[in-house]
């Protein structure tokens, strides 16, 4: 039970991080390095170190109208080592 509440609690933490990040680059679309930077600074309770971060444009012209997509995934372990799974989130928002 304890094990499905740190998964749980680390899919939310991500889920609310890459929301975050693709809040923060739709304001600053240009800004790749921020946007990596402020998903692992809001990820709270996992090691930031460990969270992969990707960010794609469609069109790559990141003007407005573009659809940014931010994903991150975390390697998650369970506590006794018998559950291993790679967790990925993802969120989609229009630069406007």
């Amino acid at each position: 039970v304890v094990e499905v509440g740190r998964y749980l609690f680390a899919v939310s933490t991500l889920r609310n991080a890459v929301r975050e990040g693709a809040r923060y680059a739709i304001v600053r679309p240009r800004d790749e390095n921020g946007i990596v930077q402020r998903v692992r600074q809001t990820v709270a309770g996992i090691d930031s170190a460990a969270v992969s971060v990707q960010v794609t444009f469609v069109p790559p012209s990141r003007s407005s109208g573009s659809l940014v997509t931010v994903t991150a995934t975390y390697p998650y372990q369970s506590v006794l080592g018998i559950f291993r799974r790679p967790i990925t989130v993802a969120a989609t928002m229009r630069v406007p």
